[in-house]
């Protein structure tokens, strides 16, 4: 068989590690996880709190896969322990009360079976074709808000990396935050209505109504309400030490005599490649840089690029379990 990976910090020098992690135990388990970004500067034993999550994560289901039940349990139970990896894990460092939380998207190989779970917007592809890629719709809320800050922010003469700074603080700690003094209330209120137009036939009616508390308070403060919560459209899946549930979960099984390549990634790959090999999802992340680099247009985004980071860490995991190469 022929194992490859990549896994890149948003950090362009490499100063700063991501938040994105893999896991591979061969003819048992391939996984990659991405740990929810920190937005008010904590730690958890040297590591932000999604990295955290997702090494919990990680060590939970290489147990899984490669302890005595192997086989034997379900993708719910899988959930359960790697839940139950992350509350531990914040517990044994005395920080139970830290928001920690990460995606998945894995594979256990049971032997003729290979066995799929998705959690958020980690995704799978199967055979070079057959994608598997969950959204969220807070994420179409706050990248229509980013995108109108944006636009504005332009029009002010703002531009380059100070620009893409300005718009990141303001969207993850809000519109609506005290101390900000780029904005009057007038602006805001623009760049709102903006935001509104762009989301009317793009999320549920239950949302609409939410759109300007969501910006005003910014992802720390207005997302995270929507964490595993179900019967609403905002609603999205997260591992995090609680009860995982969304719209963005899904397992599934594939004989292993019909898979003969999976690629596993995060959402720092925003498009696929037409091959299956790492050099292929390189040369498409940077086609998608330098097409869409502040991640405005065909590849909408909460985040752009700048000359110090990309806009996300990325993490490909590619098998081939057949492969004579």
């Amino acid at each position: 068989m022929l194992i490859e990976s990549s896994s890149i910090p948003k950090s362009r020098d490499l100063s700063q590690p991501g938040d994105d992690v893999f896991a591979v135990v061969p003819q048992r388990l391939y996984a990659v996880f991405d740990g929810a970004t920190d937005t008010v500067g904590a730690l958890v034993r040297g590591e932000t709190p999604g990295r955290f999550a997702a090494n919990c994560a990680a060590l939970a289901m290489i147990e899984c896969a490669t302890g005595s039940q192997r086989g034997h349990l379900t993708s719910g139970q899988w959930l359960t322990a790697m839940n139950k990896s992350i509350a531990d894990g914040l517990a044994d460092a005395g920080d139970p009360s830290i928001r920690a939380g990460t995606t998945a998207a894995l594979v256990v190989d049971t032997g003729d079976t290979f066995h799929f779970l998705i959690v958020g917007d980690s995704a799978i592809r199967i055979n070079g074709t057959e994608l598997i890629r969950l959204t969220k719709d807070i994420d179409l809320l706050y990248a229509a808000g980013r995108i109108a800050l944006f636009r504005h922010l332009q029009t002010l003469g703002m531009s380059g990396d100070s620009l893409e700074k300005s718009v990141r603080q303001l969207v993850f700690k809000g519109l609506g935050q005290p101390e900000q003094t780029i904005l009057s209330s007038q602006e805001i209120a623009s760049i709102i209505e903006t935001a509104k137009k762009e989301c009317t036939n793009r999320l549920q009616p239950d949302a609409h109504d939410l759109i300007e508390p969501s910006l005003m308070a910014g992802i720390s403060g207005g997302q995270y309400g929507f964490c595993n919560l179900t019967g609403h459209s905002l609603g999205y899946a997260v591992l995090n030490g609680g009860q995982t549930q969304g719209p963005d979960v899904m397992s599934f099984s594939r004989p292993k005599s019909v898979v003969h390549s999976i690629e596993l990634f995060t959402d720092g790959y925003m498009s696929c490649p037409k091959g299956t090999r790492v050099v292929d999802w390189e040369e498409e992340f940077f086609r998608v840089e330098s097409e869409d680099f502040s991640k405005l247009g065909i590849y909408p985004g909460v985040k752009g690029s700048s000359s110090q980071f990309f806009s996300d860490d990325r993490t490909v995991l590619i098998i081939h379990p057949f492969s004579t190469n």
